[in-house]
C-alpha cells in the first residue's frame, strides 16, 4: 500500500487540532487560532498529495496542478472546491480583516469534510 511508504502522522495530528479549534470560535483570538490551524492543515494536505502523487510517478508543483492530479488519482473528488480553499488560504496570508477572517471561517465545514475524505481515500 502506497500510504505505508509516507508518514502521514503529522497530517493526522494537524487535522485533529484543526477539528478542535474550528469548533471553538467564541472570541477573535480563538478565531485567529482556528484560522492558523486551517492554514497549517491546508499546507500539509496539499504537500501530502504531492508526495503521494510522486509515489505514483506524477510530478506537479503548484497546488492547482496537484489538486487536478489528485482528483484523477481518486485522492479527492472535486479540485474546484480545493481551489476555493486555496483562495481562502491566500487571503489569510495577505491581510487580516474581520470580514476576510469570517469568509475563511465559512469554509471550515467543507474543508474539514474534504480533509476527512482525503484521509479515507488514501487508506489512512
Amino acid at each position: 500500500m502506497i500510504i505505508d511508504t509516507i508518514n502521514i502522522n503529522p497530517l493526522l495530528k494537524t487535522v485533529k487540532k484543526f477539528e478542535l479549534f474550528r469548533h471553538n470560535l467564541e472570541t477573535e483570538q480563538k478565531q485567529a487560532v482556528a484560522i492558523q490551524a486551517f492554514e497549517y492543515s491546508f499546507e500539509l494536505s496539499w504537500k501530502m498529495m504531492k508526495r503521494l502523487l510522486a509515489v505514483h510517478g506524477k510530478i506537479a508543483n503548484s497546488p492547482r496542478e496537484i489538486y487536478r492530479m489528485a482528483a484523477l488519482e481518486g485522492f479527492i473528488k472535486d479540485p474546484e472546491l480545493c481551489f476555493d480553499f486555496l483562495k481562502k488560504r491566500n487571503m489569510t496570508v495577505h491581510t487580516y480583516e474581520e470580514k476576510e477572517a469570517l469568509e475563511v471561517i465559512s469554509v471550515f465545514p467543507d474543508f474539514a469534510r474534504e480533509l476527512q475524505n482525503f484521509i479515507k481515500n488514501i487508506g489512512a
